[in-house]
């Protein structure tokens, strides 16, 4: 059963938080109550497949590591024909902090690479990329799975064109 009202920023989420609720869905129609922005989401209850075009969505996702370190955290499910990293934005929570794996168009800093790889454990790239993740909640159309080669950073907005940072 989840509780009535939970609201939370969705950097804020933790394993534990998606152990009971493997849904979240971003409380848009809230953003203006107090303590509430873009980013507050709510549990979100889902019997059978949840369908992506019903709102905005986070959902548990299981990461593999290269050295096949298995971390837990979530990504947004794509309405059809929009499965690009960049909409899925997939995060690993760590237990220091969330790992962001999609930076937009701003590239991440050494010092911001190297924070993330303390976060996950981690000393170096070979250990961490290529990461493997997969959706651990029914979705419409399937799982939603795929592969980082690094930290991704957008580099033309027409194509849609990335590059990784390791």
């Amino acid at each position: 059963m989840i509780p009535a009202k939970i609201r939370k920023s969705v950097t804020n989420l933790t394993n534990a938080d998606l152990v009971t609720t493997a849904v979240w869905e971003f409380a848009l129609d809230e953003e203006g109550e107090e303590g509430q922005d873009e980013t507050t989401v709510r549990p979100y209850p889902v019997t059978g497949e949840l369908d992506p075009s019903d709102g905005m969505f986070v959902v548990r996702a299981t990461f593999q590591l290269a050295d096949d370190t298995v971390m837990w955290g979530y990504l947004t499910p794509p309405v059809p024909g929009d499965a690009s990293l960049g909409t899925l934005q997939p995060v690993i929570i760590a237990a220091d902090g969330p790992v962001l794996f999609w930076w937009g168009s701003i590239e991440p800093r050494p010092s911001d690479i190297a924070a993330s790889y303390a976060r996950l454990g981690k000393s170096s790239s070979s250990s961490v990329f290529p990461v493997r993740f997969s959706s651990d909640t029914p979705i419409a159309g399937g799982p939603v799975q795929g592969q980082l080669p690094g930290f991704l950073v957008l580099e033309d907005w027409k194509s849609g064109r990335t590059r990784a940072v390791t």
